[in-house]
């Protein structure tokens, strides 16, 4: 199956953790994270090390390790961490450089472009705070 839209599983992952993270009071470490998401306990480590490098979260090492918020989660966008993992997010072209097309107008309307803006502008008015607050994440966030 094909898709004309695509989030990485690393972009994906990092926004549901962040939102996790920002709903928990206590440090979460990497397997606490990976097990409340199910996922990929390596995969994990990569996107956090991305999160921590670019100053969205701390890490402290060692028997009580965990990753905390190191920006107020109102101050933190959806579109923030998508780019923290991806880098910026462009406006597309259909996959015929603009300069090479034989065509006047583009053949797809400028659609591709359309959508990944509108997602731009989604994910840039989506504030982590409002996110934890709208899908309740305080009782799925709770370290065990």
């Amino acid at each position: 199956m094909s898709n004309l839209f695509h989030i990485s599983e690393m972009a994906s992952l990092g926004i549901h953790s962040m939102a996790i993270i920002a709903a928990n009071d206590e440090k979460l470490n990497v397997t606490q994270i990976a097990e409340i998401l199910k996922a990929c306990r390596n995969s994990l480590a990569k996107v956090m090390h991305l999160l921590v490098k670019n100053g969205y979260v701390t890490s402290d090492r060692g028997p009580k390790s965990g990753f905390k918020m190191k920006k107020d989660a109102e101050d933190v966008s959806l579109l923030d961490i998508y780019e923290a993992i991806e880098g910026k997010l462009e406006p597309e072209i259909c996959g015929i450089e603009e300069d090479r097309c034989p065509f006047d107008e583009c053949l797809f309307g400028g659609m591709t472009n359309k959508y990944v803006m509108e997602f731009r502008e989604y994910l840039a008015n989506k504030k982590l705070s409002k996110t934890i607050e709208t899908y309740n994440l305080s009782t799925i966030a709770k370290a065990e």
